[in-house]
């Protein structure tokens, strides 16, 4: 059986390093096999990429949807460049494990979810002559460094649930680097769950011990199969992952994912980690509850809906669908940090539900001007669609054909990145509705001195009136996106003619905080009322030596959240003390948290991020 690997040794450096600071990146989701095939046509005769046990599960037509169809880690490096070029800062690819190597029906695990070898890779994304073992893959190193010399963080797809169906007799066979490690079918050792399909989704007991689909449920309360998981995400970790996107979260209780994320951070303390919390909405309370105390984000599904929605016209509403999930934003600990998207690889594409590119572009502008960390599938930049029967699975993971970096929303997508990157109003501002209605959506979000404005309007050519934040103040607002100038008088906007299919993003970014450290607070759970305002007080001069009246002020992000950049250069390097404080604008008009004050070690420069809930008691 697989044992736990030692405990890294403790350093202040260790001490010092927080969770990465995702809010600013922009993640692109590809599925490894249908992203691009860097294969010769030598190799090819010579059958040098077809790595598998099993002959016939390749189609080189691109036909057969369910059998793989040649994209590898040496196509992922090759377009590198093109990434970059798109200006993404994060890749999620789909899993990388070695695969059981056959095919139910007429499926294969192209899609990397039915695995045999948590410690290796799947041979068919590698050179023949290559070790798929993880501590010999020279192929899988070469990506990360290509990654991470042009500036993008590298995103593992981990599956913890499940191993892999019935296949031909054979059920969750899995291997420890090549050593027969658990068989469904001969379990004596418990690795396995043994209950039938989920029938009631609804149950409790039956998501998390019963099977999904089929698959071979793991036992989560056996300590050698925990051991073993978490071994083998550690080993991918070491060889330079960034972040992990963990698929089935619902499906484990939220104790596992507590143990999971807090080994995964102890050996790796600045990895960022979200979850699939399936079709979870922010209205369900087990879906907040693993949001909230699992030690990761999670995926928006959610947002995601109501933008599918607003655009397909498949409910009824339009815009104010995605008000109203913005709305709950409070229910979250971290509304800013979720993942954000408007279509995934279990779902049809966005073009399948609403075949006009216009509204694609709207929809992914909208994606990026809201809070979250966006997520970009795989050729969407160039309008890739299929929609044979309607563009669900599989048939919403066609092969990437075009790499066309003059597409229009690739230059879309290329402006919008670079707004984010300038502008933190988009990464950490609030939220304020100026207009909504089902055809046009107005809003702006500031974050100290940086503010953004959007306005889409998706129906026929119209005019509105806007009445904005002062902080807009007086003058002429240029739009990014076409040059079009506005005036705006106090923060009144308008009369303002749109035409039909309008797009409009106005970007003022303001200083960005600078020092030795800079560190970001945020602080969640504290419902605060008209008049009161968050401040951080502490045992530092730059957070006021205790002093209230010297304490540092907090942004207003929704009615549970506040958030502040606090430049640290006397005190960098050092343990300090703080507390969270509310101010009612009175002279002694302060409460503060009642607990002793909080901790924290500043590293001796670069940037931190520090995440809590404010404690009443």
């Amino acid at each position: 059986m697989a044992q736990s690997s030692a405990r890294p040794a403790t350093n202040l450096d260790a001490l010092a390093r927080n969770e990465l600071e995702f809010r600013e990146e922009v993640i692109y989701f590809l599925i490894v096999d249908r992203f691009n095939d860097a294969t010769s046509d030598e190799e090819e005769r010579r059958g040098l990429w077809d790595r598998g046990d099993m002959p016939g599960l390749y189609d080189k037509t691109w036909m057969q949807w369910g059998k793989y169809w040649g994209g590898n880690l040496k196509g992922i490096i090759d377009k590198v460049p093109y990434l970059q070029n798109l200006g993404i800062t994060a890749v999620w690819l789909s899993p990388l494990f070695e695969q059981v190597d056959d095919m139910q029906f007429d499926r294969t695990p192209m899609h990397g979810y039915w695995t045999k070898d948590f410690k290796r890779i799947n041979p068919r994304f590698l050179p023949t002559e290559e070790s798929n073992s993880l501590l010999h893959s020279s192929t899988l190193r070469e990506l990360v460094a290509a990654l991470h010399a042009a500036g993008i963080k590298l995103i593992l797809d981990v599956v913890c649930n499940h191993s892999s169906p019935d296949i031909n007799g054979s059920k969750g066979v899995v291997f420890d680097d090549g050593v027969p490690l658990a068989d469904y079918n001969n379990d004596p050792e418990g690795f396995y769950y043994h209950y039938p399909e989920i029938t009631d989704w609804e149950d409790e007991f039956q998501l998390i011990h019963h099977e999904m689909c089929g698959l071979a449920t793991f036992n989560d309360k056996n300590i050698a199969y925990r051991n073993y998981i978490k071994q083998a995400i550690r080993q991918w970790i070491d060889i330079g992952v960034d972040a992990l996107r963990v698929d089935t979260l619902k499906h484990m209780p939220v104790w596992f994912w507590q143990e999971f994320t807090s080994d995964m951070k102890s050996h790796k303390p600045d990895l960022f980690i979200f979850g699939e919390y399936g079709f979870g909405k922010p209205w369900d309370a087990r879906t907040i509850e693993y949001a909230n105390k699992t030690g990761m984000s999670i995926l928006d599904f959610g947002l995601c809906d109501g933008i599918r929605f607003a655009f397909s016209g498949s409910q009824p509403g339009g815009f104010q669908l995605v008000q109203s999930v913005l709305e709950y934003d409070h229910v979250y600990r971290r509304a800013n940090e979720l993942v954000t998207f408007i279509d995934n690889h279990d779902m049809p594409r966005f073009l399948s539900i609403c075949p006009d590119r216009r509204r694609l572009e709207l929809a992914t502008i909208l994606l990026f001007c809201l809070r979250g960390v966006p997520c970009l599938f795989y050729g969407t930049e160039q309008y890739l669609v299929n929609n044979t029967e309607g563009g669900r699975d599989p048939y919403n993971r066609p092969m990437m054909d075009l790499w066309d970096e003059d597409a229009d929303l690739f230059h879309i997508v290329q402006q919008l990145i670079d707004l984010r990157r300038a502008n933190q109003a988009f990464t950490f501002g609030s939220h304020q509705q100026l207009y909504v209605s089902d055809d046009i959506y107005a809003f702006v979000r500031t974050y100290r001195d940086s503010h953004m404005l959007c306005i889409l309007n998706k129906g026929a050519d119209t005019q509105i009136t806007l009445q904005g934040p002062s902080r807009l103040g007086s003058g002429a607002l240029v739009c990014a996106l076409t040059n079009r100038e506005i005036a705006v008088l106090d923060g009144r906007i308008g009369p303002l003619s749109l035409q039909a299919g309008a797009a409009h993003l106005f970007s003022c970014p303001g200083q960005r905080i600078t020092g030795t450290v800079v560190a970001t607070f945020q602080l969640n759970g504290l419902e605060t009322n008209p008049g009161q305002r968050i401040a951080l007080t502490g045992d530092c001069e730059e957070l006021g030596l205790w002093d209230t009246a010297r304490s540092y002020g907090m942004e207003y992000v929704n009615r549970n959240t506040w958030i502040c950049e606090v430049a640290f250069d006397s005190s960098a390097g050092r343990l300090i003390n703080y507390k969270f404080v509310v101010l009612s604008g009175a002279a002694d008009g302060f409460s503060h948290e009642n607990i002793t004050p909080r901790r924290t070690l500043l590293p001796p420069h670069g940037r931190v991020k520090v995440d809590a809930v404010w404690e009443a008691r």
